[in-house]
């Protein structure tokens, strides 16, 4: 999927390829169709709240939205796959600038019926926002007089009608240009900004929306009665604050003093000051869908961009005076999203979702992608290798055609579990996990180490494998495969890797000519694409055992591939040091109508240098009947 991801404070969002969040037990995935755009987006990007919230860089921004259910997890009744729903994802966690958002049960609620997409998606924090400040923090009451800062803005615009609605005198503070919008709204004093002091025209109020801060939030404290309330929603924030959000000692006690003067300042004049921070609430999303469709309420959208702009979309809502709210729309994007029974499954090995399922005695992670037809192709990969080191060029053209699903065995990547000591143990691992699959036939891909394990599964479980792919790989007992560790290559080019700052694969995969060293360059780049949720990197102690297993298979004594009888590809570049190329010539020899793939100036990662030949030769064995 599409989103715009914070990669780094103060950087400039960035749209990249995601995968698609998988929900929780109690989380609901939503299909965004439209998400509101906020100041508090801009607070989070220059890093502002970084010491208030745990933040987990990089993370997709947003935070309210509007569109359709599509799955949910096993906890949450309702809410339906075709339920149209708005919500604000939380502060804290955001995620609603992209095409698809997980986002917990209580967070969201059924859309008002009565507007479109884009209004809804302008809600929630408005919405939330008057709702907590007025009535539930406010305890607005019919007759009282309330001054609101900033009426023709997002906050301003609903928080006019519910106070109109709660039966008080409403104050606000405008441009000339937008004094008819607010006095339609239901205010009943419009102040200039431009032209006139507030504190000259208003006096004894009750209650003060202060959506400014600065001066704006000084000068309102006098003007409130004596016991009377101002709420500022853009800081400085208050020890209650800090309470509500479970901060260190140490950050209460500076946000303590961020509110510091503002407090002393209220207590002199006998009011109070309350910081509001919003919080998600689905009865309270709830209340104003009811109050939207009942005419009480009339969302107000200034500003509608495509998805494409968000930035410019955010970059607007900073300048200011804007009528209503500025909104982004995703109803006329192209969706990278296809869906099976409601659930969405990427089309592109970058934006897939990180899975789990128990297999072997452990929780095996895995990604699944393209259509769900025909026999899936299981991928068992290299050495030391995690699931984000599959090319994605490879792996997105093979899903045009075929289900596609790569695996991480016990103890790599994500995987629990220890790394089986022995090809055995391992092959024995990635049957587990296709049975646990509920697979009856899969058409196998091993690369390198991974190549080991296919050979060894489709040798204990022919009935299994339909067809076998054998890429930068060899045979038990083969020459070479034995010294892994010796000076041409693994330890020697890791620490090569390490001294010029790059992933050892450049020097272990490609030659260093001018040509190797540009296909290293743009297959580094490719599996680097992938932004959030990674997989995790292999911990040494399970490199060494990988490292002993490849050592004991070229020791092996030979087996009988003859007995191999699934139609087989067998690829690798012309000069691979890692597992030398003559072992594909000798598999090639053995396996009965096996076909073989050797690409020119490569080694062991000839077949991502030379992907678009390598992919036709694949994508050609897999078709054939």
């Amino acid at each position: 999927m599409q989103a715009f991801v914070l990669e780094k404070y103060s950087s400039p969002m960035r749209r990249v390829d995601m995968p698609v969040p998988t929900p929780g037990a109690d989380e609901v995935l939503v299909r965004v169709a439209a998400a509101g755009v906020n100041h508090a987006d801009e607070r989070v990007r220059s890093g502002e709240f970084k010491q208030i919230f745990p933040f987990e860089l990089p993370m997709v921004m947003g935070s309210e939205f509007a569109g359709e259910v599509i799955a949910k997890g096993a906890d949450v009744t309702g809410l339906e796959p075709g339920t149209r729903v708005f919500g604000y994802a939380d502060q804290a966690r955001m995620g609603a600038y992209a095409e698809v958002i997980a986002v917990h049960r209580d967070n969201l609620s059924e859309a008002p019926t009565s507007t479109t997409t884009t209004e809804a998606a302008s809600l929630p924090v408005v919405w939330l926002t008057a709702w907590q400040a007025l009535v539930e923090m406010g305890d607005l009451q019919p007759g009282q007089t309330v001054l609101i800062h900033g009426g023709s803005g997002g906050v301003g615009t609903v928080a006019i009608q519910l106070a109109k609605h709660l039966g008080a005198n409403v104050a606000t503070t405008a441009s000339a240009r937008n004094a008819d919008l607010v006095r339609e709204l239901g205010a009943d004093i419009v102040i200039d900004y431009a032209t006139q002091d507030f504190a000259e025209v208003v006096s004894d109020v009750d209650l003060v929306l202060d959506t400014q801060g600065g001066e704006t939030l000084s000068k309102s404290l006098g003007i409130v009665r004596r016991g009377g309330l101002v709420i500022g929603i853009t800081g400085p924030p208050d020890p209650d604050f800090a309470d509500q959000a479970g901060v260190n000692p140490f950050v209460k006690v500076a946000i303590r003093g961020l509110s510091a003067k503002v407090r002393r300042r209220a207590d002199q004049l006998g009011v109070t000051y309350r910081f509001l921070f919003i919080r998600p609430d689905r009865e309270h999303l709830r209340r104003g869908a009811e109050l939207v469709d009942a005419g009480v309420i009339h969302p107000q959208v200034g500003t509608v961009l495509p998805f494409a702009r968000t930035i410019e979309a955010l970059e607007g809502a900073l300048a200011g005076g804007n009528r209503g709210k500025v909104v982004v729309t995703l109803e006329d994007e192209t969706t990278t999203t296809s869906t099976k029974g409601g659930a969405p499954r990427a089309t592109t090995w970058s934006t897939a979702a990180t899975q789990r399922i128990s297999a072997a005695g452990e929780s095996l992670v895995y990604r699944e992608l393209g259509p769900d037809q025909g026999t899936p192709v299981v991928l068992l990969t290299h050495l030391a290798a995690r699931l984000d080191e599959w090319d994605p060029a490879v792996v997105d053209a093979l899903a045009q055609e075929h289900h596609v699903i790569a695996v991480g065995l016990p103890g790599t990547g994500g995987s629990t579990g220890k790394v089986a000591p022995t090809v055995q143990g391992m092959a024995d691992a990635a049957v587990a996990f296709i049975e646990a699959m509920g697979l009856r036939q899969v058409d196998l891909f091993g690369f390198s180490l991974g190549g080991f394990v296919a050979q060894q599964v489709t040798l204990d479980h022919p009935e299994l494998v339909r067809r076998l792919v054998l890429t930068g790989t060899g045979p038990a007992g083969g020459e070479g495969i034995d010294r892994p560790t010796g000076g041409a290559y693994i330890y020697a080019d890791v620490l090569r890797g390490a001294l010029a700052r790059t992933d050892p694969k450049e020097f272990l995969f490609f030659h260093r000519d001018a040509t190797g060293k540009q296909a290293a360059r743009e297959y580094l780049a490719r599996i680097g694409a992938r932004v959030m949720d990674r997989d995790e990197p292999m911990p040494l102690t399970g490199f060494r055992t990988q490292i002993e297993a490849i050592k004991a298979w070229g020791r092996a004594q030979p087996q009988d591939l003859s007995r191999i009888t699934a139609p087989t590809l067998i690829a690798n570049g012309d000069a691979d040091k890692m597992v030398p190329s003559v072992l594909s010539e000798d598999m090639h020899r053995r396996i009965p109508g096996s076909t073989l793939e050797i690409y020119p100036s490569s080694g062991h990662g000839g077949v991502f240098q030379h992907g678009e030949a390598f992919t036709a030769a694949l994508l050609k064995h897999l078709a054939a009947s």
